[in-house]
């Protein structure tokens, strides 16, 4: 898990690097889309995956390609094409707050007075962090950005519960991430039409494969084992170091600069995560059960976990 935070916090500094730089924040979503539909596909059928789907179940990867991978990254990429990598990750770690608030209204989960203490705490630290760009007169259509990437990416964690314990994992995320590239594809398309592909240079390609191999293929597959090896109660502590590292990063190699507000609001945001996170309120029994037996579906001993668990963000 260490590893995987370092794999994120990498990715975000690295992609912050190139965006705008070598290629525009769409030409970059749309290549890191076509990367990974041709790794991931191309191991599920090296395997001998079943890559059907039921027809019943369209729909539901229809959300969780739109919400989860095209409406995500593209926010997060143009976000960070418009503010810091350390405001960006901050921003974006509000994600499992969305999602406690989404699983609230649809009677998912009931919220303890803890966890609304955590969302209290969370959004009071998003506004100190914004707030402070505005009171400065600086853009904050970044952070505005990340904000939304972050909320969109609250709907298709609970988009994925259903689905992922029936097909498992990888090919889940095959599926949605080639919905993803489907329809961002017409919005990408102006800029890869005028992007100067011999202006990217080694550094932008070498960005581009570092954020659609390593950073989604290789530190998901990290992730989904260390939460079936030690839980999620051990696992999901390792995410809040995303942010702390990316800044750590971004301040030696992009000569990134952080205010005393800026760090006091993301304490907040800290805080209100860890608290919001504190007490899942609904738990599935421990007698369930799963026959499916493919790479990837979740275990039996750890489908509850997995249910429950913040999936992490595509974006990093």
């Amino acid at each position: 898990m260490l590893l995987v935070a370092l794999i994120w916090a990498g990715n975000n500094v690295l992609t912050k690097s190139v965006l705008n730089v070598r290629l525009s924040p769409y030409t970059y979503v749309a290549l890191r889309f076509a990367i990974v539909v041709t790794l991931l596909f191309g191991w599920l059928i090296w395997r001998g995956a079943d890559l059907r789907i039921r027809r019943e179940d369209y729909g539901q990867f229809f959300l969780t390609g739109i919400t989860g991978f095209a409406a995500y990254n593209l926010l997060f990429t143009v976000g960070l094409s418009r503010t810091s990598a350390f405001s960006s990750a901050i921003i974006v770690s509000l994600g499992p707050v969305f999602t406690l608030l989404l699983a609230s209204t649809l009677k998912l989960e009931r919220v303890r007075p803890v966890q609304w203490l955590g969302v209290a705490f969370a959004f009071a630290g998003a506004a100190v962090f914004v707030g402070e760009k505005l009171a400065a007169g600086r853009p904050a259509l970044g952070d505005v950005l990340n904000l939304l990437a972050a909320f969109s990416f609250a709907i298709y964690g609970l988009a994925t519960r259903p689905i992922v314990r029936t097909y498992g994992s990888p090919l889940m995320t095959a599926w949605s991430v080639l919905i993803g590239l489907i329809a961002v594809f017409p919005i990408t398309l102006p800029a890869l039409l005028r992007e100067d592909w011999g202006g990217i240079g080694a550094q932008g390609w070498i960005a581009v494969l570092y954020a659609g191999a390593l950073s989604m293929l290789v530190a998901y597959t990290l992730w989904g084992w260390a939460i079936g090896r030690r839980g999620v109660g051990r696992t999901v502590p390792y995410l809040y170091l995303i942010p702390v590292i990316t800044g750590v990063l971004a301040f030696l190699f992009l000569d990134e600069s952080f205010g005393t507000a800026q760090l006091a609001g993301a304490a907040l945001i800290f805080a209100g995560v860890a608290l919001a996170r504190r007490e899942p309120a609904a738990r599935v029994p421990a007698t369930t059960s799963s026959d499916d037996t493919r790479p990837g579906a979740p275990s039996p001993n750890t489908e509850a976990e997995s249910a429950a668990a913040p999936r992490p963000t595509p974006g990093p």
